[in-house]
């Protein structure tokens, strides 16, 4: 079996890709939960998946009636969705953190002012 340039760039991109945020999930960074590493995980090893093993994902799609040049578009759009969910779901996560941290402030402001009363 023979590997060409894109099979290999791909390969190593989503191996990079879910090392990182499996590294990630390791380290318990705050940024990293476990719904995003399942996603990743199911994304990149698609990704993967289909890089290593063309001819299989290749004749799953015409048994379901997809032409050939139609799987490319697919997966170059299913790649982008996913990068802009991320992109999403880390801005949430960024204004969450934020509004936080910002009732957090306000409450501490009340309790200062109640004890400087007192």
């Amino acid at each position: 079996m023979e590997f060409t340039i894109i099979q290999l760039t791909l390969s190593v991109i989503a191996l990079f890709f879910l090392g990182s945020r499996i590294a990630g999930f390791l380290k318990r960074e705050r940024t990293q939960t476990g719904f995003k590493l399942i996603v990743t995980l199911l994304v990149w090893g698609g990704i993967l998946f289909t890089s290593l093993f063309p001819v299989t994902v290749h004749n799953l799609s015409r048994s379901l009636g997809f032409g050939d040049n139609l799987n490319t578009l697919i997966f170059f759009g299913f790649v982008m969705v996913f990068i802009i969910l991320f992109k999403l779901l880390a801005s949430i996560e960024n204004m969450e953190r934020n509004i936080t941290e910002m009732v957090r402030k306000e409450a501490l402001k009340d309790i200062q002012k109640q004890v400087s009363k007192s």
